[in-house]
């Protein structure tokens, strides 16, 4: 369930992170979306991969071993959408220039990490998480 002020907790997250620069295992794109979720509804996708990385290798390690993929790990924790229903504060999933990437929806954009910080991206979902 979403906490009744999760609009204004999800705005603060956004904003604080649109001056941190990308780093593996610190905040990368899964980090802050989890981030994300943890503001609109309190879970924590990335709970048990916190502090378990820190190099892109290391990171795919991690996820192979505890859900065997990108999709795996946050359909344990959200339900997937229609990619025709996505609405704010939900998660999907798309295509980077460096690989499959998690970004939010959010004030008509989808939001996700750069080496500059997080911003505004153009994206084609591929697959689409209720943050609930």
């Amino acid at each position: 369930m979403r906490y009744r002020d999760w609009t204004t907790r999800l705005n603060d997250v956004i904003k604080a992170a649109q001056g941190r620069p990308f780093s593996w295992g610190e905040f990368d794109c899964c980090l802050f979306a989890a981030d994300c979720t943890a503001a609109v509804c309190g879970v924590d996708p990335a709970e048990q991969y916190r502090g378990k990385y820190k190099t892109e290798t290391a990171a795919k390690r991690q996820l192979k071993k505890q859900h065997g993929s990108l999709e795996a790990a946050w359909d344990a924790c959200f339900k997937r959408v229609p990619l025709s229903f996505i609405q704010r504060g939900d998660v999907v999933l798309y295509d980077a220039p460096g690989g499959r990437s998690m970004a939010v929806f959010w004030a008509g954009d989808y939001w996700s990490t750069t080496e500059d910080g997080v911003c505004r991206i153009e994206c084609e979902p591929l697959a689409a998480w209720r943050v609930e």
